[in-house]
């Protein structure tokens, strides 16, 4: 007897969608002094010089100076698609943001808005890997790709994936950011989400609600923590209960310039750090906690 096989076909588009259409909006928390998220929405489309484009407006959620809940425009940014590269406006002229036709050994210079002298003009996107993966039954590219702060690409900084028409999956929209941080304290740190009218909410790491601040521990008292001593002249000490919940701590100066940076441990190194005000944030992927740090020499 011959047996009888039905392939069923599960309905799966083919073709990912177009860079930030209607309803495109990321969510990423906030780096910066105080617990917040931003959001990176498409706005309006537009023509510069002949190129249609897309309005990506910046928008921050969270705690104002006065501890109150406040929403501020960060500004706009110029983007356009065109054959899987994705193109970012500067100064009047058109820089890479991502090549999603990139192969293993590709890279290209990191778009370099909105400070040029603050971002190394040789740092690059390397690519390591490449492959598909299907989210919301769409099949997308990927890439592993490393972060390199120098014409030496063989000197990483970090790695990460870029999800097609989506961007880093665990790091901020974009990458200029990171580095001039050290100017304006950051805007955007981890991705929480993304979604547009078509796509549903896709968030592979954050188990928030994506625009949920009210509420959870990020705005509430907690948010502050005490460290000892205090004040400081060569060691922060880290309760030990944060030092396992928050497994990244950044120091911004009373100007609001990053520092220093790098892994939560019991004991931070403040030797090279002048006398002065500081402050200290703790986070993890959800959440953000601060402390006030005195300096004295």
């Amino acid at each position: 007897m011959r047996k009888l096989f039905i392939l069923i076909l599960l309905p799966i588009k083919l073709f990912a969608q177009n860079w930030a259409p209607t309803g495109a909006q990321w969510h990423y928390s906030y780096y910066g002094f105080f617990p917040a998220y931003m959001d990176i929405s498409y706005t309006a489309d537009t023509l510069i010089e002949g190129q249609a484009s897309k309005i990506l407006t910046k928008t921050y959620h969270g705690l104002g100076w006065n501890q109150s809940i406040t929403s501020e425009t960060f500004g706009y940014e110029y983007s356009y698609e065109d054959n899987g590269v994705v193109y970012l406006r500067y100064e009047n002229q058109w820089d890479t943001l991502y090549n999603f036709n990139a192969q293993v050994g590709d890279s290209w210079r990191m778009a370099r808005q909105p400070l040029t002298n603050v971002v190394p003009p040789n740092s690059r996107i390397k690519i390591l890997a490449t492959g598909i993966l299907i989210i919301n039954n769409e099949t997308r590219k990927y890439l592993v790709a490393e972060k390199c702060d120098s014409a030496n690409i063989s000197l990483g900084w970090f790695n990460d994936t870029l999800i097609e028409n989506i961007g880093f999956l665990n790091d901020y929209l974009l990458p200029y950011d990171q580095f001039d941080g050290a100017v304006d304290g950051n805007e955007g740190g981890p991705f929480r989400c993304y979604t547009d009218n078509n796509f549903t909410t896709y968030k592979p790491s954050y188990t928030e609600v994506c625009d949920y601040i009210m509420g959870t521990p990020e705005l509430t008292a907690n948010v502050s923590f005490q460290v000892y001593p205090n004040p400081v002249s060569d060691w922060i000490q880290i309760p030990l209960n944060y030092v396992n919940e928050y497994m990244n701590y950044s120091i911004y100066s009373s100007e609001g310039k990053k520092v220093q940076r790098g892994q939560t441990a019991e004991q931070i190194d403040v030797f090279n750090l002048p006398a002065g005000s500081y402050t200290l944030l703790i986070e993890n992927q959800t959440q953000v906690r601060y402390a006030k740090v005195l300096v004295m020499r």
